[in-house]
């Protein structure tokens, strides 16, 4: 009787057991399904070796991260081969938040690193609790929003404050400054992150973050305009922001995608304007911005048919130095740019930062932004510039005609060539 009675113990606890492995299992397999559907293809037939092909083409995808790595990942860290870590450096090195660091971090990070998978709509971290760990976007949106005090309902209510996507890490602060989370941060789609345990983010990344937090801040004390400042606002300035460094000559991406605001650091940047101009018999008129080569052509030949313009017309791009950008200046604030560009003078230091979160109401405060890009834009007018332009013109042909005059009445024979002349010389002064 006693032995009957431990086997339906027995029983019933490998009966639970085997439930409880079944719920797990399906727990697993719903918070995963997002990057498990990834090998899912219409395409999948009768066709075995062609079913192969397809699902390791989707093994290997083009994302961030791939189901290998991804599995690599949730595996126990101590685990893990040289080899294994090998692929998930490189793999690692695409987010852009882990770029700058050296290579034995970044295999430190792949040694240690563990991935998760959030559905849209879940809080990951909550402000005010203990920090325990940072992430890193692979794929996604975070939602970053703050508790605001509402004195008319004496309540607090969230407010959204700003997003990390692809790239981009959070959970940080707190643990560069020894303080509770300073904000809530929810997903707002399906997000893939990576989590570094706050041992290891110590370890690895915490004397690195603090150095570039540093230089940061003293970056932004050069300027004038983030005295008034909160430590909030300096805070999530300096961890959306970031130096840049241009070489000789480099074209600055100021009108990109990307929509950073520059603030001058170190160096000289020269402002070069393009006037499409159209030239009859030394003659110029100034093309609206549209103009481009193709109606240029369009019209060029309207005009030889046309018996009321018999000379022919040609278009030309005429490169106009503007002005400088000097140390303390600031520019790309979405300003007018048409056919402008901005070329670093010599090596050029600049903080970037995002010019959506700038314009923002609590650092855009008495429209501080928006009233210096209103003088960005009055200050370079294209009419005025080809006003200047012809003024040149005139000036050079006028000298011109005078040397060939007072050449002719002194009779005096020049041996000297147009090949003597230093080369420097021939570029200042240009030819009419």
């Amino acid at each position: 009787m006693a032995s009957r009675k431990k086997t339906d113990e027995e029983n019933l606890k490998r009966r639970r057991l085997a439930k409880f492995r079944f719920k797990r299992l399906v727990h697993v397999v719903i918070c995963n399904r997002y990057w498990i559907t990834e090998i899912e293809d219409r395409e999948i037939g009768n066709n075995v070796h062609r079913n192969v092909a397809v699902i390791d083409r989707r093994l290997t995808h083009t994302g961030t991260l791939t189901i290998i790595e991804k599995k690599i990942l949730n595996s126990p860290p101590a685990e893990r081969t040289d080899n294994q870590r090998q692929l998930l450096t490189k793999a690692l090195r695409q987010i852009e938040c882990l770029q700058d660091i050296s290579l034995e971090q970044l295999d430190d990070f792949a040694g240690c690193a563990t991935f998760e998978y959030f559905g849209a709509g879940r809080v990951i971290l909550r402000e005010g609790q203990h920090p325990h760990a940072a992430y890193f976007m692979a794929n996604g949106e975070v939602v970053v929003s703050r508790l605001r005090w509402d004195n008319i309902n004496c309540t607090y209510y969230d407010t959204p404050c700003g997003t990390r996507s692809r790239g981009q890490m959070f959970g940080e602060i707190a643990l560069l400054h020894h303080c509770p989370r300073t904000a809530t941060c929810s997903t707002a789609t399906d997000c893939e992150l990576l989590r570094l345990s706050r041992k290891d983010f110590d370890r690895i990344l915490k004397h690195t973050l603090q150095e570039r937090w540093r230089q940061l801040q003293l970056a932004l004390e050069r300027f004038d305009y983030f005295k008034y400042w909160s430590s909030a606002q300096v805070r999530e300035c300096c961890l959306l922001s970031r130096i840049v460094t241009f070489e000789f000559q480099q074209k600055l991406p100021v009108n990109t995608d990307k929509k950073d605001a520059y603030f001058v650091l170190s160096g000289l940047c020269m402002i070069l304007q393009s006037l499409t101009v159209s030239k009859t018999s030394g003659s110029y008129k100034l093309l609206p911005v549209a103009t481009n080569e193709s109606f240029a052509a369009k019209q060029t030949t309207a005009d030889v048919d046309d018996s009321k313009l018999p000379q022919k017309q040609t278009i030309e791009h005429r490169f106009i130095d503007v002005g400088t950008f000097g140390c303390g200046s600031v520019f790309g604030l979405g300003e007018t740019m048409p056919h402008r560009m901005v070329v670093a003078r010599n090596r050029v230091q600049c903080l970037l930062i995002p010019r959506d979160w700038l314009l923002e109401k609590e650092q855009n405060v008495g429209n501080t932004w928006l009233r210096v890009r209103m003088k960005l834009d009055m200050a370079i007018q294209r009419d005025r510039l080809f006003e200047l332009f012809m003024r040149d013109q005139n000036w050079q042909r006028y000298r011109k005609i005078l040397v060939r005059e007072f050449i002719h009445r002194n009779g005096r024979h020049n041996l000297t060539q147009y090949a003597d002349v230093p080369i420097m010389c021939r570029i200042e002064q240009g030819m009419v």
